[in-house]
């Protein structure tokens, strides 16, 4: 075994282990992530990052089992890094703490799929930007069908020489395509979708190149066509904690809803549980704000009769 690397598993990090042998095999995020989905077990190129940077650890089966298999993909000895794992973290109903992050795969439906996406479009990767707020505003037409997804995002690097942000979206009418405009903060990138599983992941440029520590405002649309369905609800995916989050439903003065719903579930694993009714009297829109935000999804469902 090289010197290296044994001085680095020695000194009893896993996350230390895991980044020295990964660089020593010349490999990347994405390629590694890649050699993990062809023996069976989808792990993010985002939670690959945080595994090697100490913002998260391998705790669940899944996760330990892509471990053992790092093991083989990076010519490292049987056990060895499996041997550098903490104890995993206390869990309860009343943490004192807010998780690190969450797996991508625990937050998407066919979240290998998303990867795909995300893979065509090079190395770009979520870790490099941290969402500090969001701002989504959907608007409905008198047919309860989507117009427009506006997304307004605070966005920090966690890296310097940062140029681009990613927009990911899912929906069920994404063989009609929406189409991506940027208002300000940058341009358009480009685009790549997965039809069938209903992913659309895009490029936002932006306007100047920030580094590590700064930070930058972006405001984009989605703009929908074609004929789709009537929504019932909407929700954002969020794989870390963030300050605040805004959900605003515009619905068309002639098709108001009867009931709306705050919702929430740390994981698609997870029902989908309502915390609250919102009380919609005569206006005809909604909002969800929330503060302090906890990884997860959350969001707002109603009811058209």
């Amino acid at each position: 075994m090289d010197r290296q690397l044994a001085a680095a598993l020695e000194s009893g990090s896993f996350a230390h282990g895991l980044r020295t042998a990964i660089r020593m095999r010349g490999l990347t995020l994405e390629q590694v992530q890649h050699e993990l989905v062809d023996r069976g077990v989808v792990v993010s190129s985002v939670t690959l990052s945080y595994w090697s940077r100490g913002r998260s650890q391998p705790e669940r089966a899944e996760s330990i089992k892509a471990v053992k298999l790092l093991e083989g993909i990076l010519d490292m000895p049987a056990g060895s890094l499996t041997a550098l794992l903490a104890p995993p973290r206390p869990r309860g109903p009343r943490r004192a703490h807010v998780a690190v992050s969450i797996d991508r795969g625990r937050l998407w439906n066919e979240a290998h799929r998303l990867d795909r996406v995300m893979a065509q479009l090079g190395s770009l990767d979520e870790e490099r930007l941290c969402l500090l707020s969001v701002h989504d505003r959907f608007q409905l037409d008198e047919h309860r069908r989507p117009i427009q997804l506006s997304i307004t995002e605070v966005i920090r690097a966690q890296r310097d020489r940062v140029d681009r942000a990613l927009v990911i979206f899912q929906g069920r009418e994404l063989g009609r395509t929406p189409r991506l405009t940027v208002a300000r903060g940058g341009w358009p990138g480009r685009v790549r979708i997965d039809e069938g599983a209903g992913f659309l992941v895009a490029e936002v440029m932006l306007d100047r190149v920030i580094d590590r520590g700064d930070t930058a405002v972006i405001e984009c649309a989605l703009q929908h066509g074609g004929q789709p369905e009537p929504m019932t609800d909407y929700d954002r995916r969020l794989p870390y904690a963030t300050r605040s989050y805004l959900l605003e439903i515009e619905f068309h003065p002639a098709a108001m809803p009867v009931r709306c719903h705050a919702t929430t579930r740390p994981t698609i694993e997870n029902t989908r549980r309502d915390v609250r009714e919102l009380m919609l009297g005569g206006a005809p829109h909604a909002h969800l704000a929330l503060f302090d935000v906890e990884p997860g999804i959350h969001g707002l469902r109603w009811e058209w009769d």
